[in-house]
Formats: C-alpha cells, sequence, structure tokens
C-alpha cells in the first residue's frame, strides 16, 4: 500500500512537472488551466459585453492631473484674475464757444464737480498773444520807436486792442502765453529791452477744456444740462487744437 502511495505521488509530479513545462499543452481545453494563466484571445473570448467596461478610480485616489495644455491656458487667466484692474482711459473734452460772462459762470459750474486744476481756459483765435511795445498815445514817441527796431531788422506791424485805442508796435503773435514770454526772453538777449506781453485776444471766444478726464468725471461732463453751460455741451477735443 505504500508503494502504491509513493508511486502516485512520483507519478503526480511527473505530470505536473510535464504541465508547467508545456508539454501537456494539447490537453489544455480538457484540464481547463494553462500553467501560465490565461492568455489572449481566448480571455477575450470569455468577456461579456466588453464595450460596457468602463475604468473608474480607486476610492479615495487622486483626482488626474490636468492636460499641460489646460494647466497653461488656466496660468494666464488666474494670473490676470490677480492683477489689480486698469485704471480707466482718460478722455479730452472740451465746450464751447463761450464769451466773457458765459464763460465765467461755466467755470462756476465746474468748480463744484472738478479739481481746481482740472479744467483750463483755451482762447479760439490764433495768434492773440503779443510780443508787443507800447501803447503809444503820442505819434512821435510811435514812429521813434519803429525806426529803432527797423534798425535791429525788425518790421513791427501796428495793432490796437479796440478801435479807439492807442496803437501797439507788435513783433510777434503766439497762440499761448507761454510762447509768447519765451519769445520776450529770446527778444531781450537781441537787444529789444521795452517790450511786453500783451493778452490781444481780450474779446476773443473761449473754451473750456478737461485734458484728462477720467471716468468719473466723464460722466459728470455729460450729464451736465445744456443751460447750466450757456446752451453748450462737453464733447470730445478736436484733434488738431493745442
Amino acid at each position: 500500500m505504500l508503494r502504491m502511495l509513493v508511486l502516485l505521488l512520483l507519478l503526480a509530479n511527473a505530470g505536473f512537472w510535464a504541465w508547467r513545462q508545456g508539454w501537456l499543452e494539447p490537453l489544455h481545453g480538457v484540464i481547463g488551466a494553462r500553467p501560465e494563466g490565461e492568455r489572449e484571445p481566448e480571455r477575450l473570448a470569455l468577456q461579456v459585453s466588453p464595450e460596457l467596461v468602463r475604468l473608474q478610480p480607486a476610492r479615495g485616489a487622486s483626482a488626474p492631473a490636468r492636460p499641460a495644455s489646460a494647466a497653461s491656458a488656466a496660468e494666464p487667466a488666474a494670473s490676470a484674475a490677480s492683477e489689480p484692474a486698469a485704471p480707466p482711459a482718460l478722455a479730452c473734452l472740451e465746450a464751447g464757444p463761450f464769451d466773457a460772462a458765459g464763460l465765467t459762470a461755466a467755470q462756476a459750474v465746474l468748480q463744484v464737480l472738478l479739481p481746481a486744476d482740472a479744467a483750463r481756459v483755451r482762447r479760439l483765435a490764433t495768434g492773440s498773444w503779443w510780443v508787443a511795445m507800447g501803447p503809444y498815445v503820442e505819434a512821435a514817441p510811435l514812429r521813434q520807436k519803429r525806426e529803432e527796431l527797423r534798425k535791429l531788422d525788425f518790421s513791427p506791424a501796428t495793432a490796437r486792442l479796440a478801435a479807439d485805442g492807442a496803437p501797439y508796435l507788435v513783433l510777434q503773435r503766439h497762440d499761448s502765453r507761454e510762447a509768447a514770454e519765451a519769445a520776450l526772453k529770446a527778444l531781450a538777449e537781441r537787444g529789444v529791452r521795452s517790450g511786453r506781453i500783451v493778452d490781444g485776444g481780450v474779446a476773443a471766444p473761449r473754451a473750456l477744456r478737461v485734458a484728462q478726464a477720467d471716468a468719473d468725471q466723464q460722466v459728470l461732463l455729460a450729464a451736465l444740462p445744456e443751460d447750466k453751460l450757456g446752451g453748450r455741451r462737453f464733447e470730445p477735443c478736436p484733434p488738431d487744437a493745442p
């Protein structure tokens, strides 16, 4: 009996060893097992409705990493959200023309709405700041000064502030007082010592300009009734105006 048991064990070991070596491959379908496990395509053939299989992340697993393109696209949006909002755009607005009385009334309205230095006056007549000499009430001093200026290679023109006013000898005309003052300084270096700045456009129409109106100021100026500005409204500044 013991010999039979030992013989069976030897046969079983020999069979197992032959199965592991693959010598019994023709009998694998009968045995129902392979030494190296299931192999394709038999394993695929045994699947039931493989198109319904969906891989699910393990519970507690971290979310999959975003694609590099999505991450790179999200970075500019995040950085843009963290940046402070851009300041509102500035605009140049102007109302006019005004006469002397209308200008005074419009300035009083703007003093309530805007900072003191927000609006400036722009005269609409060109060349209304004079570098001049005079006025000369008598004709003799006028002729004498004209001759002196001609010797210095100047050809002054005669101009009056009013029809019945005394004449001036005008050497230059400028559109701004700053330009006229610079010209007067240059003339003094050439020997013209008694020149002065004359506002030759005292009766010229003026405009009120807000050169850098922010968003709030633009709203306030647009909402001003016309009767507060003598029938005028604030509009974009002319592109060719100084």
